[in-house]
């Protein structure tokens, strides 16, 4: 499907973006591209496509975030839970990041007939594997026993770096009206995660600037197990692996 001339994986790209963005596909392309390897915000894009941060980039960022191609993170303050005007954009499209990664380096290759393996494509499964997440957090909610009206704001939460704290990125926050925020560590990974986990989640928490009433449970969202001394150490609220979102 993905590896041979008139697949459907190998053709779809093209498809989307000459049936839906016509003439300006390769603006489009441009951005897609640039959030490949992760999220960022007008001026990463802009910088990207190097251009003056205008209305149109916003435009066409507009048009992929309707599509549903690209997620729009907004960030918020955690004392009066209202919006923040900061935001990130996020590739939210599994199959286009599959696709510029992995498929379209190779495209003289597979047209010729002589690609003879399909690349390992283990080093965007951790991003993949967020979006998979982050589309399936009614699931995580109802897991965590987190009703919708308990909930202020969740999103991936990110928080600049000031004078007064550290920069700091969370894959997932959940705040809730009784003064609790759900810390969500996505983690992907081939074998089992172990105790470092601990130690890189401590370290998001102490970086986090937070209300003196807010109390944090940190949680770890998996796909492949953990080892036991990440269970025995109960510094996680919950342990959860993602198979149980999906029943």
């Amino acid at each position: 499907l993905a590896y041979t001339p008139g697949g459907i994986l190998f053709e779809e790209f093209d498809r989307i973006f000459s049936d839906l963005f016509q003439h300006r596909a390769s603006i489009y392309k441009h951005i897609v591209e640039r959030l490949v390897d992760g999220v960022t915000d007008l001026d990463g894009i802009c910088k990207a496509l190097r251009v003056e941060k205008s209305g149109s980039v916003s435009e066409y960022l507009d048009v992929l975030v309707e599509t549903g191609y690209v997620a729009r993170d907004r960030t918020w303050n955690l004392k009066s839970g209202k919006e923040s005007n900061l935001h990130h954009y996020r590739l939210s499209d599994n199959y286009l990041r599959y696709y510029l990664k992995y498929i379209q380096p190779h495209k003289t290759q597979i047209e010729r007939g002589t690609m003879r393996r399909p690349p390992l494509w283990q080093g965007i499964m951790g991003l993949q594997f967020e979006n998979l997440v982050l589309s399936n957090r009614l699931s995580l909610h109802a897991l965590l026993g987190i009703r919708s009206e308990e909930i202020i704001y969740d999103n991936p939460f990110f928080q600049r770096a000031t004078q007064a704290h550290k920069g700091c990125q969370i894959d997932y926050l959940i705040q809730t009206r009784f003064g609790t925020l759900y810390l969500c560590e996505i983690k992907f990974s081939k074998e089992k995660i172990g105790s470092r986990i601990i130690e890189e989640v401590r370290e998001k928490v102490q970086r986090l600037s937070r209300p003196r009433h807010c109390s944090i449970r940190p949680v770890l969202i998996h796909v492949n197990g953990v080892t036991d001394d990440v269970l025995e150490a109960g510094y996680f609220s919950d342990v959860v692996d993602f198979g149980t979102l999906l029943r």
